[in-house]
């Protein structure tokens, strides 16, 4: 297995471009721009931003220090970096002519699959996302990969990594999983959390209930007391459990358990999302997947009825999202990012819109709301002096056409410039 992990590092090490001298000086930058979205709300211009060595230095109408490098985004707003808290950079299906195979497409040669994931993390960064938590990999690419891109090895997202996936020993009926990721008892999911927080995860994830692809069961898996063993694994060591719940029995023993946030979380009923309320339990409720599921079921191999099995399915997570909004549940935002979806998390905001979400409050969920959720409040998510100079710039007003989101025309991570001027 160790060498396995090593020529994982090694190929997503030559994976991509190192950047440039020029991108990583220390020169100071000054942003020109009509508003910002500040990460909480609008802020009419225009305004200047100043970066200086990676970070926020000034908000306002400053003047232009002497040899500072001026960036005219003149008419358009400019956002924190855009945030995606579940992604699976290592899953990609770009070939309609046949269904994939998960274990061989998906679990194949490792360095073949870093090599992947590092190009849609790429794709993912220039598509305005500077931070995403991956939600399940294999082999250990996205600890790899989260090393090299901070290292800037490697032209990707800032990676909050969560390692394999729990689902029950023998695997889950809808997919077939690797065994060194199972755990069937509270004592064996306590074990794999300390094997994988040990080896560097940030979170851990776990299969409180099955539901996946084109299954829409939701059946759960474990309970209360087990997934709690996750849980008081990683609070610790200042670490959180996220749960995969697509039925309503899984969310609420997750809940209690007391997870950090429940994933798709599909079938909510009022009294579960006043305890998430509560438990301050978050929900990313990832509308935007099921639709990719449904237009590409086809290809992808789907058993008859998929479409409608999610557009039942989809129905029912809206309704759950507008319950946990009004019980005041922090509504987080992530794509579930697979197969091709790499570089179109973004539309998870436009989705949002559509479940209840207003613009605005669309585009807290990619930014201070998915911060606070990964405890990186203070770092990231917010355009205000001392954060990460990750910034995006969109043309017109994202505030009133979410959908503007989807065509950024400047991207910054840790004050580098990487799409634009």
């Amino acid at each position: 297995m160790k060498s396995r992990i090593a020529a994982v590092c090694l190929a997503v090490l030559l994976a991509g471009e190192p950047a440039s001298a020029a991108d990583t000086s220390g020169a100071a930058i000054v942003i020109e721009c009509d508003r910002i979205f500040d990460g909480v709300g609008m802020r009419e211009g225009p305004v200047r931003v100043l970066v200086e060595n990676g970070r926020i230095s000034s908000v306002g109408s400053m003047k232009a220090p002497v040899g500072a490098r001026v960036i005219d985004l003149r008419g358009m707003t400019l956002l924190p970096g855009l945030i995606d808290v579940h992604t699976h950079l290592t899953f990609l299906w770009a070939d309609t002519t046949r269904a994939p195979n998960f274990l061989n497409d998906f679990l194949g040669s490792p360095i073949v699959v870093a090599f992947e994931a590092a190009r849609n993390a790429e794709k993912t960064l220039r598509a305005g996302i500077t931070t995403v938590r991956e939600m399940g990999d294999a082999d250990g690419i996205d600890l790899a990969l989260a090393q090299a891109s901070a290292r800037g090895l490697v032209n990707g997202p800032r990676l909050i990594v969560s390692g394999p996936i729990y689902p029950p020993s023998g695997g889950r009926p809808d997919i077939r999983w690797p065994p060194d990721g199972t755990a069937a008892t509270a004592e064996e999911i306590t074990k794999k959390s300390r094997e994988y927080l040990g080896s560097g995860c940030d979170w851990i994830k776990v299969y409180a209930t099955g539901g996946t692809y084109d299954d829409t069961s939701g059946t759960p898996f474990y309970t209360s007391d087990e997934i709690r063993a996750a849980v008081e694994a990683a609070h610790p060591r200042g670490r959180w459990v996220a749960a995969h719940a697509m039925g309503l029995e899984g969310a609420k023993r997750a809940v209690a358990a007391g997870v950090r946030s429940l994933e798709h979380g599909s079938r909510l009923d009022a009294a579960t999302a006043r305890s998430m309320a509560r438990g301050r339990v978050y929900l990313v409720p990832t509308l935007y997947h099921l639709q990719w599921y449904s237009d590409h079921g086809a290809a992808l191999g789907y058993s008859p009825g998929y479409a409608e099995r999610l557009a039942a399915l989809q129905k029912e997570q809206f309704a759950s999202l507008r319950l946990a909004k009004a019980a005041g549940v922090a509504i987080g935002c992530g794509s579930d990012a697979v197969y091709s979806m790499h570089g179109e998390n973004a539309r998870e905001l436009v989705w949002l819109t559509r479940a209840g979400l207003t613009p605005v409050e669309a585009l807290r969920s990619a930014t201070s709301v998915n911060a606070a959720l990964l405890g990186l409040e203070r770092e990231i998510g917010r355009i205000a002096p001392g954060f990460a100079a990750d910034l995006v710039a969109v043309a017109g007003r994202p505030d009133r056409n979410i959908e503007a989101v989807l065509s950024p025309r400047f991207v910054m991570k840790d004050g580098r410039v990487v799409l634009g001027p």
